[in-house]
């Protein structure tokens, strides 16, 4: 009786949270969500997306959507991007844009970074500085029509050194300086120009902008984010 009634529970609040997330999708402007499923699975708070979608800006939107949902601890995401349903361009087509693209956002070092288009797949690859370049690079390609999917294989490859005591205090400083978030939560480990992140957060936000204020410390090269949601 127990156990039967542990998993009507179970599926009261898998309900609950899949009645939400589809509510959500269908009320994002930018979402077309007819032809996108969800599942919920876990203890209740892991969220599966599956279907199609005509752009890869869209199936951004569907996980970023859902990820501003409580309770959701991780996503899935499993869309599939079909150009077709809008207007299918070709690879040649694709590479111009991303190519110009690329050389429009002033955030961009674009004389840094080569594309490779094939089946509608973008791959950007080349070397910089910041962190921030290669996410610029990602954003700047992300809206365009006829992409399926981007790889972003740029390396962040900074030339200058790190003080491993001084970027944890750094660090440190930045998270206490941000509202929304609680620095006793989260540990820092510094390793050459590699930070590690361990800990605990409320939601995928505040795991968003831990990670931001790794990146912004000059001569960093990697962030590897091993935070929870809790």
């Amino acid at each position: 009786i127990i156990k039967n009634f542990m998993e009507v529970n179970i599926m009261v609040a898998n309900g609950k949270l899949y009645t939400t997330v589809m509510e959500k999708l269908h009320f994002e402007p930018r979402l077309d969500a007819a032809n996108i499923t969800v599942a919920i699975q876990g203890n209740h708070d892991i969220v599966v997306l599956d279907g199609k979608v005509k752009s890869f800006a869209e199936k951004l939107t569907a996980e970023n959507t859902v990820k501003a949902i409580h309770g959701v601890k991780a996503i899935v995401n499993e869309i599939k991007v079909d150009p077709s349903l809008h207007y299918k361009k070709t690879d040649s087509e694709i590479a111009t844009d991303t190519i110009n693209a690329l050389k429009s956002s002033v955030w961009v070092p674009a004389q840094k970074i080569k594309a490779l288009v094939k089946d509608g797949i973008v791959t950007l690859s080349g070397e910089v500085e910041w962190q921030y370049e290669k996410t610029a690079a990602f954003t700047a390609v992300k809206n365009l029509w006829g992409i399926k999917s981007i790889n972003n294989e740029i390396m962040v490859k900074p030339s200058i050194t790190i003080n491993e005591d001084k970027v944890r205090q750094e660090i440190t400083k930045e998270f206490e300086r941000h509202a929304r978030l609680d620095a006793s939560r989260i540990k820092i480990k510094v390793q050459g120009k590699k930070i590690t992140l361990e800990g605990e957060v409320s939601n995928f936000d505040e795991m968003d902008i831990a990670e931001d204020a790794a990146w912004a410390i000059p001569g960093v090269a990697e962030v590897k984010n091993e935070l929870v949601v809790d």
